[in-house]
């Protein structure tokens, strides 16, 4: 199977500080990966470099065959990388579906909240991702949240809702920080079926998470990190 992302040789350095130091791995296309290590390791430096937040000191990667290194966040996640944050960014005063919508909206480079008050034009292709933020609700058991507003929502709720998003924007590789942090056992429960759901659908996963048992029973392959490098590949996860 060919690879999705190629990372080779990749630093990043501030002020004599080495949070990356040399990383060099690559994911399939349909990998599930987990990334482990202490708070300090380099896991969110990695996130950042990835999605574009930070620029490496050195090194290369490749997505698709295309370097992004040099590529600005935006252009990443319109390139079909996006990242879930431990923290649900959610429109808080939008509805469910509306919040969906607004994923999609935003991977064109559009404000969801001006197509909806300011460009009528629009009604037919919003009321198209409606339905398709419906059906995606509908298909994980969230359909009656769809009229709610997400400021009305628990905390694990908003979790799963802003999981969805990334179905709605051409996501290609979904990269999850902390996803089961802070949820019931019930609910990490739902949130794995998600992820394996997702996946056979065509999303490829890098997951940091200190939950890494639980983590493990979805991943099939596992990245440790420790003082910014990579001190364990385990290439499948039996």
């Amino acid at each position: 199977m060919s690879n999705i992302l190629n990372i080779e040789n990749l630093n990043k350095s501030f002020d004599g500080v080495s949070p990356v130091k040399d990383v060099s791995f690559a994911v399939g296309k349909l990998d599930i990966v987990l990334i482990s290590g202490e708070n300090g390791a380099g896991k969110t430096t990695l996130f950042n470099l990835i999605t574009g937040l930070e620029k490496p000191t050195q090194g290369k990667i490749t997505f698709n065959e295309n370097n992004i290194a040099d590529k600005s966040a935006l252009q990443i996640s319109r390139l079909g990388i996006i990242r879930l944050y431990q923290q649900p960014r959610l429109f808080k005063n939008l509805l469910v579906w509306e919040n969906l919508v607004s994923a999609a909206h935003q991977n064109k480079g559009n404000s969801f909240v001006n197509l909806i008050f300011k460009h009528k034009a629009a009604k037919q292709e919003d009321e198209n991702l409606k339905q398709k933020a419906i059906d995606l609700l509908t298909k994980f058991g969230l359909q009656d949240l769809s009229n709610q507003t997400a400021g009305e929502l628990s905390y694990g709720q908003q979790k799963l809702i802003s999981f969805c998003m990334i179905a709605m924007n051409g996501t290609q590789l979904a990269l999850l920080d902390e996803p089961f942090a802070g949820l019931n056992p019930q609910t990490i429960e739902r949130f794995s079926k998600m992820i394996l759901q997702m996946n056979s659908e065509g999303i490829t996963f890098l997951i940091i998470e200190h939950n890494t048992n639980k983590a493990l029973e979805i991943c099939n392959r596992h990245i440790e990190m420790k003082d910014g490098k990579i001190f364990n590949l385990k290439q499948q996860v039996a």
